[in-house]
């Protein structure tokens, strides 16, 4: 028992003594939001930390997601930023998340996944502009493509 606390303890110290969450450069757009697995135009309903402390759920209401593709309501990330975690999304306030993986379950997102430049989002209304639209027409297909 004392082996499995030291090896969690571990763990989560690890990642703060060698250095902290560090994300890849995207050379263009294109290449970031093809990295994007999931958008979604969402309002936080609830928080919470597991048992833990090295998981953080986001309970979500998806207020515009991708056509044809029913997201969970979940979103989990870390709890540190060390470790890459989005953790200050307040309850009660809508976002736009992007995010790198999803499953059945839940949604993850790190502090790397957002890939949609500031230009394209209209910041008080908190929705894609219009100029949106014609970047995601004009990449044509992804691997994995997401739609807004």
């Amino acid at each position: 028992m004392h082996l499995l606390l030291f090896i969690s303890i571990l763990i989560l110290t690890l990642p703060q003594c060698f250095e902290s969450c560090s994300c890849v450069d995207f050379k263009t757009e294109i290449d970031g939001y093809c990295a994007t697995s999931w958008i979604s135009k969402v309002k936080v309903l609830s928080k919470e930390t597991d048992g833990l402390g090295l998981m953080m759920s986001y309970r979500l209401e998806h207020l515009k997601a991708p056509k044809d593709v029913t997201l969970p309501e979940i979103m989990n990330t870390a709890t540190q930023e060390s470790a890459c975690g989005q953790t200050k999304f307040k309850v009660g306030k809508e976002y736009i998340f992007g995010g790198s993986a999803a499953n059945n379950d839940s949604l993850l997102i790190t502090f790397c996944d957002w890939r949609v430049p500031p230009k394209y989002i209209d910041e008080p209304k908190l929705e894609m502009k219009p100029t949106w639209k014609k970047f995601v027409d004009s990449v044509g297909k992804c691997p994995a493509p997401p739609t807004y």
